[in-house]
């Protein structure tokens, strides 16, 4: 059986949506001659060839060679150096952050300027584009992979790559650590995933390659970057996360209505965020006020309450006590229902006229509780987005720019942001209405988001007015073409309110859980690796271990899983300066202190 018959053989068996996207090809652009690619369209060869002869072979060759020293391939290390942590801001997390890079830079084998390698191991691999494929054979052929990622845009080169490349092969040793993805745009919920499984093992180095060009993998490329930045983002920590449980032990079962169900509402939801281009759309709303009802999100309350629009319900997430201060006057002045997450500062629910409460997911709190709200990360809008799309099946989004011009404001004027630097750097990305939008890694990851919000709650129309970056499965629509009939507003705020109720929510002891989940820690990071990978293997057998411990018990889960990363992030950094025989040291300085993360506490319960 030749090499195609194999992996047609393969596909049919075991992904048969790569064996129809093979067999469904009609009409071919490029094709094998000469062992080469020749394009009928251009009559060109995809392969340099030299006196006629092609050059493919030596070229894949080329490509394949030693990617670390390889200037064809692009390079990028999250971190240069070994980080210094804030042992004031995270007491616990950062000492021992700290002595595990300190084990580091006493060792005697530690490398100042660089990191060590190991060979034949390659950190996370991303290739654009197949051609024929074949520098990836020969490229697997000679390495092992923390992970690799192949996005191919063109099926004919994917089809043409099966007489050169053996995916079964590939699929079958690398197995979860591969992923191939042809046609189209990649989509952000694979990247996602990409990332989620290897989080701390992705964070560290990425080498990248394009096997050619087009504006497919310049997007693709682009995407890849934002969602690699974005993997170092949103970890939180135990110090952190115990802020925002301690919150919630006070604000529990205190006689505020709490979110305990939703249904969907025939009514019409504009969700309010305080993006820069809600500027554009104050007046729009202000015409419409009667005829939708209106969520606003974080700082979005104060344009609001200038231009005189009370929102219908005002949604709040942040934990941080300043957060008091910044929203004590617009809450005193606001009309409607203040929406708050079971985690923010208990000051909120007494200085609100309207208070309702919120379980949210994503904190220690999730598993705490009888119903919570799903898609609250990583930002506010994420959370007001949620809501509305929880009870409704027509959504407007305003302000939702989760992006930026080059040069301009990130935020709608009247806000919080005013008097602060307000500018920010970032990427090119598909804008919503306009090719000049840029995202950063916060950003980039509230659209992802908001985008998997989307794709599983299914509501039937999104309309999105923002002036800012494209998000799938929304209608870009500018506010001045929407006309919106009359709505008997106050009926479907009823409805909406009859899913709060006053609501007992019981209280286990978690310190069983903890005691177990940090057990398990430390018995995977006391196994004895013989090199690099083998630490890889056991830090990403932690990552796993984490995300199903969270499913079962988000709380201790979440409360952990932060300061964790961290930890593993430190260990795996700092092996790359050092012998791999310092890794047991660093592992005694988990041990030494990890009883230390123990769950908080309120007088009240």
């Amino acid at each position: 059986m030749n090499l195609f018959e194999k992996n047609i053989k393969y596909f049919y068996e075991h992904i048969p949506s790569y064996y129809q996207l093979i067999t469904s090809i009609k009409t071919r652009r490029f094709v094998i001659k000469n062992n080469n690619i020749y394009d009928t369209h251009t009559n060109s060869y995809f392969y340099p060839t030299q006196n006629g002869q092609s050059l493919m072979e030596q070229v894949s060759e080329l490509y394949a060679n030693n990617p670390m020293k390889n200037n064809l391939w692009h390079k990028l290390f999250l971190l240069k150096h070994l980080p210094s942590y804030d042992e004031k801001i995270l007491p616990i997390t950062s000492k021992i952050c700290n002595e595990i890079v300190q084990v580091a830079k006493d060792s005697p084998s530690y490398v100042h300027d660089s990191y060590i390698f190991q060979p034949k191991f390659l950190h996370t691999v991303s290739i654009f584009g197949i051609g024929s494929g074949l520098h990836i054979q020969k490229l697997t052929q000679k390495y092992k992979f923390q992970s690799l990622f192949v996005y191919e845009p063109e099926p004919e080169f994917f089809a043409i790559s099966c007489y050169f490349v053996d995916w079964q092969q590939i699929f079958e040793e690398l197995d979860d650590r591969f992923y191939l993805f042809v046609k189209g745009h990649i989509d952000t919920k694979v990247l996602k995933s990409f990332y989620d499984t290897r989080t701390i093992t992705s964070n560290f180095l990425r080498v990248s390659f394009s096997t050619y060009e087009s504006d497919k993998i310049k997007e693709a490329r682009d995407e890849f970057f934002l969602a690699n930045i974005s993997n170092k983002r949103g970890w939180g920590s135990f110090e952190d996360e115990s802020v925002g449980f301690r919150n919630h032990l006070n604000n529990i079962n205190k006689n505020i209505p709490i979110l305990s169900s939703t249904s969907k509402i025939q009514a019409p939801i504009c969700v309010v965020a305080n993006g820069a281009s809600l500027n554009n759309d104050i007046e729009w709303i202000r015409q419409n006020k009667d005829n939708m009802i209106i969520i606003s999100v974080g700082t979005a309350i104060r344009p609001l309450l200038k231009a005189g629009i009370d929102s219908d319900f005002h949604i709040e997430i942040e934990r941080m006590p300043k957060l008091v201060d910044i929203l004590k006057d617009s809450l005193k002045q606001y009309k409607g229902y203040f929406v708050g997450a079971s985690v923010i500062d208990p000051r909120h629910f007494r200085i609100a006229k309207k208070p309702l409460m919120f379980v949210r997911d994503a904190s220690s709190t999730t598993g705490v509780s009888n119903f919570y709200l799903d898609f609250c990360s990583p930002m506010v809008g994420n959370t007001g987005f949620s809501f509305a799309a929880h009870f409704s099946n027509e959504i407007y989004m305003v302000g939702f720019d989760v992006g930026f011009k080059k040069g301009k404001r990130v935020h709608a004027s009247g806000s919080l942001y005013d008097d602060l630097d307000d500018y920010e750097e970032g990427s090119s990305v598909r804008g919503n209405f306009s090719d000049d939008v840029y995202s950063n890694d916060l950003l980039n990851l509230s659209r992802q988001s908001l985008e998997m919000a989307i794709s599983i709650l299914k509501p039937n129309k999104v309309y999105n007015l923002s002036d800012g970056a494209f998000i799938h499965g929304t209608i870009p629509k500018r506010s001045h073409d929407i006309t919106l009939p009359k709505l008997t507003k106050r009926k479907y705020i009823k409805q909406i309110l009859k899913h709060f109720k006053k609501d007992k929510i019981r209280l286990l002891n978690y310190a069983g859980f903890l005691d177990l989940y940090k057990n398990k820690i430390i018995e995977l990071l006391s196994q004895q690796p013989k090199d690099r990978f083998e630490i890889m293997e056991i830090i990403d057998k932690i990552n796993e271990y984490t995300l199903v411990f969270l499913r079962y018990e988000p709380a201790v889960g979440t409360l952990m899983k932060g300061s964790v990363w961290h930890i593993l992030n430190a260990i795996y950094l700092s092996i790359h300066k050092c012998d791999v025989s310092e890794y047991p040291k660093m592992v005694e300085v988990v041990k030494k202190h990890f009883d230390k993360y123990q769950l908080p506490t309120t007088n009240s319960h």
